[in-house]
């Protein structure tokens, strides 16, 4: 290995893969300010232009000094030079990523004995591939002191690419002059530690001789566990419990299967961990279960399969106690309501295969052999509309808490609708609209007094709990045509025509409410009501509602793609960001009204598909409000890609929601001040 040279590594990923090294230099030199890392990836260059056939074939990667915390502020030695907190959201076939490593305060880990000091650096490298589970790529990982000599070690490869020459080859990059050397340190003030996916999602407790408490992570569509839930996994064994975080990695890669293969894959998953800690001697004492987009619907699904398989009372029998039941973005009731024509059409022909369809609440073949129905006519229903039914309503009424997260705006793939549950106190929010074209509100004390944001007591003030609306002028005049709306006497076909443009928008505003009078519940203070307290309020006329504007699913889908990442201020300065919580309250639903809905004869749901899914989410979302179901609904503002921003998919590309993160950690796991009354 050449002298500038200390340390090389060469390795293919896969789908869902990471590749984690902890750097550890020892500085005998005081003259000594930097050393240099360098990332390349081997795979072919024209592979840019057909990546989305089975790639993308890019990586992505950031390098961390260990005295970084993103929770106070970080100052650089020399910003402009280099802000010392580096990542690259996709680093290309035959692109690199070249960092400094600065010796300096915000890399010191320790000082020896001696006199020596010991820097410390973490480097994540990991696979951007979506799809594919046979698909690799290669990357070549390089420390040194010095860059210039580094970079000309693989350009004589750059250089054949460009060329042309496509029968190079690095299938077994270790068959080289380079297999005895790779991995290893020549530099003996150089220690890199490395550990792959399975030794970062490894299933050590922090002391096997105390109870455990078991997380399951369940990702998303188009997702994976070990990748997009990393951020998740990694600050969930920052708290100070005897936490294990698990997963399962099965469901990569097929995510279109549908929700009932996705979710016994977990189910088993979960029942053979149990198992395999009883085997040891080990305790679990405690069981959550956090989920971001389908892997809400679906770690729904795995608990039910568990108690249809192993018994209604599996976890008492156990002793494990349900702790908490989280969902981040979760299309609970379907996304059918929010997708245009076009789109929902393709999703019914199977577009996302048995996973669109499930979404778009289709009606399914009965699955005989899989589950046991007591009604056959539940076999033909949609998935999600049964998936509430017992036993799912004993289990999740048995979790210690249950709790939404919605993005409130700039979600078209998992819009507000179907991710709060329908269900919201409008009218405690005040003017949320507003959020979009100034989030600096958020910050504003007295902005959030007046909205009663930020209460995580309870729905304390008893307005009414309104559905959020289909916000769609066509179905509000078809509703109108069918007679289900009695509009004011002003707005009738003679004189339509002749209607301002204000009067447009005040008889769509009084549709609008007219629409929420008729699906609200009142919310309490306490837990438990009385029969007499159930009434509901009259409709109030002057009631305003300001709901937030529809997310595009088009521009959520190339926000995935063209990611805004977060400025160098909003990394630094914790003082510069928005908060992302406007709302976060604890809704109890022991009274929902009656359900008025007239019933749809066939030839009407032919006709009007779309009308009747909607009253279809309207039934789901009154089962998971049934007697003894409350929820802590969280609302949040993210910029776009909202939908990835909200898990933390990459740890700084989507860093703006940190926030969402930290009020899980402080707010659900870290035992909070404010405890529900429940």
């Amino acid at each position: 290995m050449n002298s500038f040279l200390w340390y090389r590594d060469q390795r293919h990923l896969r789908i869902g893969d990471v590749a984690r090294y902890r750097i550890e230099y020892r500085a005998k030199d005081f003259n000594e300010t930097e050393i240099f890392l360098r990332i390349k990836n081997l795979e072919k260059t024209p592979l840019r232009a057909i990546h989305l056939l089975n790639g993308p074939f890019i990586l992505y990667s950031h390098v961390v000094p260990c005295n970084f915390d993103h929770k106070k502020p970080f100052r650089a030695d020399d910003p402009l030079s280099n802000p010392e907190i580096l990542f690259k959201n996709a680093i290309k076939p035959g692109q690199t990523f070249n960092v400094k490593l600065s010796l300096n305060g915000n890399s010191l880990k320790r000082v020896d004995n001696d006199g020596s000091k010991i820097y410390s650096w973490e480097c994540d490298i990991i696979s951007q591939i979506v799809l594919n589970k046979k698909a690799t790529v290669l990357y070549d990982f390089m420390i040194g002191d010095n860059i210039h000599s580094m970079r000309r070690l693989n350009r004589s490869v750059l250089t054949s690419l460009t060329k042309g020459d496509m029968n190079m080859q690095f299938n077994n990059p270790r068959d080289d002059e380079l297999t005895e050397t790779l991995s290893i340190s020549s530099n003996p003030n150089l220690m890199v530690n490395f550990k792959l996916t399975e030794d970062i999602w490894n299933l050590e407790p922090r002391d096997p001789n105390l109870p455990m408490h078991l997380v399951i992570v369940t990702h998303g569509l188009f997702s994976n566990l070990t990748a997009d839930m990393l951020y998740l996994r990694d600050q969930l064994l920052s708290l100070d419990q005897n936490i294990v975080v698990s997963g399962y990695r099965g469901n990569a890669g097929r995510t279109e299967k549908g929700i009932h293969k996705l979710g016994v894959g977990v189910s088993f998953h979960v029942t053979n961990i149990i198992d395999s800690f009883k085997k040891s001697g080990m305790l679990i004492e405690k069981i959550s279960f956090v989920a971001h987009s389908l892997g809400g619907p679906v770690q729904l699904y795995a608990l039910k399969h568990i108690l249809l398989v192993k018994g209604n009372d599996y976890f008492k029998r156990n002793n494990i106690q349900l702790e908490h039941f989280i969902c981040l973005a979760s299309p609970m009731l379907g996304i059918i309501s929010e997708m245009s024509l076009w789109v929902s059409w393709f999703l019914d022909l199977g577009t996302l295969g048995k996973t669109g369809r499930d979404l778009t609440l289709l009606k399914k073949l009965p699955l005989i052999k899989h589950e046991k129905n007591d009604n056959k006519r539940d076999g033909f229903k949609p998935i999600l509309e049964t998936l509430p039914d017992e036993p799912v309503q004993s289990v999740l009424k048995a979790f210690k808490l249950r709790t939404v997260y919605a993005n409130a705006f700039n979600d078209g793939i998992v819009p507000l609708r179907t991710s709060s549950l329908l269900y919201l106190d409008w009218a405690a929010m005040g003017d949320v609209s507003a959020l979009r074209s100034h989030p600096e509100q958020l910050n504003d004390r007295t902005h959030r007094d007046n909205s009663s944001i930020g209460s995580t007591e309870t729905n304390a003030l008893g307005h009414d709990v309104g559905a959020v609306p289909y916000d769609s002028l066509s179905f509000e005049m078809s509703q109108r045509k069918s007679g289900k709306f009695t509009a004011d006497n002003s707005f009738n076909e003679g004189i339509a025509e002749s209607l301002t443009l204000d009067k447009l928008r005040q008889a769509k505003s009084v549709r609008r409410k007219k629409w929420y009078s008729k699906i609200s519940a009142k919310g309490s203070e306490t837990s438990l009501l009385d029969d007499e307290e159930s009434d509901l309020p009259d409709y109030d006329e002057d009631a305003s509602y300001y709901i937030p504007p529809k997310a595009s699913a088009v521009e959520s889908a190339l926000s995935t793609l063209l990611c805004p990442v977060p400025s160098r201020s909003y990394i630094n300065e914790p003082s510069k960001r928005s908060l992302v919580i406007f709302h976060d309250r604890f809704y109890h639903f022991n009274h929902i009204p009656q359900d008025t809905t007239p019933a749809v004869g066939t030839f009407k749901r032919l006709i009007r598909s779309r009308e009747w899914k909607l009253e279809k989410q309207v039934k789901i979302a009154r089962k998971y409000h049934s007697y003894g179901l409350n929820w802590r609904k969280v609302l949040v503002y993210l910029p776009p890609d909202a939908h990835n921003n909200i898990i933390v998919r990459r740890r700084f590309a989507n860093g703006y929601g940190w926030g969402v993160i930290d009020h899980l950690l402080d707010q659900i796991f870290a035992e909070p001040k404010l405890t529900a009354k429940i």
